[in-house]
């Protein structure tokens, strides 16, 4: 008589019908191959904790899945990446600025997710993230957060000069009002220079905040043409650039540096900062003094900057349905709850948005972020996610960095960037 193997008992139908009802399915998910997934990212010491925490997780669903968190610095990292999709080595999952998105999916190296996604998953995340994260209607990444800027402050020194932070969004600080209050921080609380901006590393697009705040912006409505070479533009320029003709903030805080900014900040070097949520962790942990969050200055309009990532599978990964499936676990609403909530972050689901939420670490002035939020224009998300971003964002950078740092002329500088946009939109 022929021996009977485990393989060959458990497809018989005797063998399947035995195997479940003992519990010895050799079928079963303890006897699934061991997956090894990589998945890249920058982050602070609470971002990189919340994703671990969150891979453990996903480790006790899947027992035969292994993660490698491979943390990279935020300025070499998209250098990174793309060296590793050259070589065809990238990591199976990666983290992705919603800026980015459209450039990964365009080449392939973002692939479509939408095999692994149920009809209608898309409609609970903000239109805004969501329609960042596809291309040709097609989800080439899946949302994961949000951030935006907002106004930190040293709250000693706005008592002892008298400077009011403002409390609500309709009462934020003119663009004139802001000024003035740097001046007397630079003048009266011993300090070099009174700011500091996020904008390093060459993220020029954190500058378009300020031209929609003084009615500009870089592309006609149809986003078929530029539209920076007008008056708004121009002295939306100017008024930058005398941040540093004044020196207001430190000349070494422009686009092509890489100024950690918040520690000026926290170490007291600066009484005001520029920069997003996601920094309150390394603020509490680090500054010796009282602080606080007020609302972005305004002009003609308020406007706030898009920031957040997302979560792509890499066409290199050799297990993608299985990468497909974690990112799905990071995007579930009670691990996007515990990732924001840890990491300072704003939710993108719009059921977290609508219930609230408890942050780990300074609850009221996550309020003002989100409220912050709230302002930016939809036509600079339009604009920023387009798979051409990049090419507009690099020529940006370098007549920004000009005019900041060389004193190129303002009417000179916009000129320019309408010719190399002009240029991009062609390509």
């Amino acid at each position: 008589m022929k021996s009977i193997n485990r393989r060959d008992f458990v497809l018989s139908g005797l063998g399947a019908a035995a195997g479940a009802s003992t519990g010895m399915y050799w079928g079963a998910a303890s006897a699934q191959s061991a997956v090894n997934l990589t998945m890249t990212s920058w982050g602070s010491n609470a971002e990189i904790a919340a994703f671990n925490a969150l891979i453990e997780q996903y480790k006790a669903r899947k027992p035969n899945v292994s993660i490698k968190l491979e943390v990279v610095p935020s300025g070499q990292y998209y250098q990174q990446l793309d060296t590793r999709f050259a070589g065809k080595q990238a990591p199976d999952i990666f983290r992705a600025q919603y800026q980015r998105i459209g450039r990964y999916a365009q080449s392939g190296a973002a692939i479509d997710l939408s095999q692994y996604l149920d009809a209608g998953y898309g409609q609970d995340f903000l239109a805004s993230v969501w329609r960042a994260s596809t291309f040709k209607g097609k989800p080439h990444a899946l949302p994961h957060h949000t951030d935006t800027f907002a106004l930190f402050y040293n709250a000693e020194i706005f008592e002892k000069l008298g400077i009011d932070a403002p409390k609500s969004l309709d009462r934020a600080m003119t663009w004139q009002q802001f000024i003035a209050a740097a001046k007397l921080i630079k003048e009266k609380a011993g300090l070099n220079y009174a700011f500091a901006m996020n904008w390093q590393n060459s993220n020029a697009y954190r500058w378009l905040m300020y031209l929609y705040q003084h009615g500009g912006q870089l592309l006609d409505s149809d986003l078929k043409a530029p539209q920076i070479n007008t008056k708004e533009a121009t002295e939306t320029v100017a008024w930058t650039q005398s941040w540093f003709k004044e020196a207001l903030v430190p000349p070494n805080t422009s686009l092509k540096s890489s100024e950690p900014v918040q520690n000026l900040f926290a170490t007291g070097k600066i009484g005001m900062l520029l920069h997003g949520d996601w920094q309150i962790p390394f603020i509490q942990d680090q500054a010796k003094f009282k602080w606080g969050v007020t609302y972005l200055p305004r002009d003609v309009a308020m406007a706030a900057d898009l920031g957040g990532n997302a979560l792509a599978v890499s066409r290199d990964s050799k297990s993608a349905d299985t990468a497909a499936d974690f990112v799905k676990f990071m995007v579930e609403e009670e691990a996007m709850r515990s990732f924001v909530t840890k990491a300072q972050f704003l939710p993108v689901r719009k059921s977290l948005k609508d219930k609230g939420l408890n942050y780990d670490l300074r609850n009221e002035e996550m309020k003002v972020f989100l409220e912050q939020s709230a302002t930016v224009p939809e036509h600079l998300v339009s604009t920023i996610v387009m798979p051409s971003w990049d090419r507009f964002n690099a020529r940006l950078a370098d007549e920004l960095e000009l005019a900041f740092t060389s004193g190129q002329d303002p009417a000179a500088t916009v000129a320019n960037i309408e010719r190399h946009v002009r240029s991009a939109l062609l390509v």
